[in-house]
């Protein structure tokens, strides 16, 4: 089996691709890199989410990489994927091993890689890793853990105290605390449970934990925070009193957002609103950079703000690359991932919601409010996203055939532009859009849209939906060449 990194990291389903034994090669071809190629030299920091054996799989690669005689620092409990990246940062190390499949679904696993600057590791590292994975001959050997402790190659460590501090430092904590702000706390049964919750309590904040339990198959719902997976929370808000629900992915790095209504403030309006928050409440100016699948409002505000605006690949690694480069004052994604100077060149759900409590603890504004106020400077802004199970190279193919004969119009609007950056993007002479993506880790195409009302947004996407599927038959069935 051929192993590749996708959009961030390596994933694949548990006991089928994702193996011990495939674990075993992806830590001896790091090994090998490290050992032939890095110019960098430290502990290596490894760590884990909640899902099935994650813990085991983090254990399996120590094993391999102190066999090597690489110095690993083992995570001693599930943490959230930010903090990994900070410590790797704060400890300078030369690298760092994320055991989790993010938002996936519980049969999957996963593999991220973290870069010394505490970020998504960039293309040309990922496929030196994935030269020596692939190359045929190397042999995987593993050192016991306990032999690994006794020889000073292994150390474990928590870094929650470190972590939080550094977060709070990054906001108004007094002001939150002043405030008086009851937050319902949503962490999906994901790994940055303990985390979002106590450090919002020492923020001051009143916190209702959710879904905090360890539930390896995350209660039925796939642990990403959108608004089909939120109504839970949605629920609970909707009973209880609260000024704002929060909620995070399986790892912690992107957030989504709920009302006190129940109703869904999607990620598009959070960048937003962590962009205005940023430049008119904490006076900050700088660089913005999103990926070609983010919001209009983030193109109107850079123009109201005279900011310069950056668009990127989808994957944060890309909004990565700019933010180390340049003097980045904030970069977003479509997913809920959003990174803030400051901190690190890496999105991290936990800052996002300590920024938003900060706006509202500010301004003296609730969460609906303060969307309601951005939308009366950009014009309302709606978006959604279907994900199309595709099996097969069909779903691909026809996404470049939808590229390559782009419709005159969609829903009776003229399509004004065809971006080609990363999947197929059609903007309409309304700048409402279109567009449509094969994903980088899952056998799925997902089709996105954006408009001034839910219900344009739902028309395009149906449309957008009818499109590629007469493209699929029109193409037929594609023989693989793998």
């Amino acid at each position: 089996m051929c192993i590749r990194f996708g959009t961030d990291g390596w994933r694949g389903v548990i006991a089928d691709d994702f193996t011990f034994e495939n674990v075993e090669r992806v830590a001896a071809g790091i090994g090998r890199y490290l050992a032939e190629e890095a110019s960098t030299s430290g502990p290596v920091v490894v760590g884990y989410d909640r899902r099935f054996l994650s813990n085991a799989f983090a254990e399996r690669i120590t094993e391999v990489l102190t066999a090597y005689g690489i110095e690993v620092e083992l995570s001693d409990a599930p943490l959230p994927t930010p903090a990994l990246a900070f410590w790797v940062r704060w400890r300078q190390a030369p690298m760092g091993i994320m055991v989790t499949a993010s938002h996936n679904p519980p049969q999957f696993n996963g593999i991220k890689i973290k870069s010394q600057a505490g970020c998504s590791a960039p293309p040309e590292l990922t496929a030196a890793i994935e030269r020596w994975v692939n190359r045929s001959g190397t042999q995987v050997c593993r050192r016991p853990l306990a032999e690994a402790e006794r020889e000073g190659l292994l150390r474990r460590f928590n870094p929650s105290g470190p972590y939080g501090d550094h977060l709070l430092s990054l906001v108004d904590a007094d002001a939150i605390r002043r405030a008086k702000l009851r937050v319902f706390a949503d962490a999906m049964h994901g790994s940055a449970a303990e985390y979002l919750v106590s450090i919002l309590q020492r923020a001051g904040v009143d916190v209702v934990p959710v879904r905090v339990e360890v539930n390896p198959s995350f209660g039925g719902v796939n642990p990403e925070p959108i608004e089909a997976n939120l109504r839970a929370l949605g629920e609970r808000i909707r009973t209880g009193i609260a000024h704002i629900g929060i909620a995070l992915d399986g790892d912690g790095d992107r957030i989504g957002v709920v009302g006190p209504g129940g109703e869904f403030i999607n990620p598009h309006q959070i960048f937003a609103l962590l962009l205005r928050h940023l430049v008119e409440n904490r006076k900050e100016r700088g660089e913005v950079v999103r990926t070609v699948s983010t919001t209009q409002m983030i193109d109107r505000l850079c123009r109201h703000y005279n900011l310069p605006l950056h668009e990127v690949p989808i994957g944060f690694k890309h909004i990565a690359a700019l933010m180390l480069e340049r003097d980045s004052l904030i970069g977003g994604e479509e997913s809920g991932g959003i990174g803030v100077r400051g901190h690190l060149p890496e999105r991290d759900g936990i800052l996002s919601g300590l920024l938003l409590l900060e706006m509202m603890a500010i301004t003296g504004k609730g969460i609906l409010e303060l969307r309601n106020d951005l939308f009366q400077l950009v014009g309302e802004h709606h978006y959604g996203r279907i994900d199309l199970h595709i099996d097969g190279p069909e779903g691909r193919q026809a996404v470049t055939e939808i590229g390559k004969r782009p419709p005159e119009a969609i829903c009776g609007r003229r399509v004004r532009e065809t971006n080609g950056r990363d999947g197929i993007k059609l903007l309409l002479e309304d700048d409402s859009w279109l567009m449509w993506r094969a994903s980088g880790t899952e056998p799925v195409v997902r089709i996105y849209a954006e408009s001034s009302s839910p219900g344009d947004v739902q028309k395009l996407l149906n449309e957008g939906e009818k499109l590629l599927r007469e493209m699929i038959t029109c193409i037929g069935p594609i023989k693989s060449l793998a």
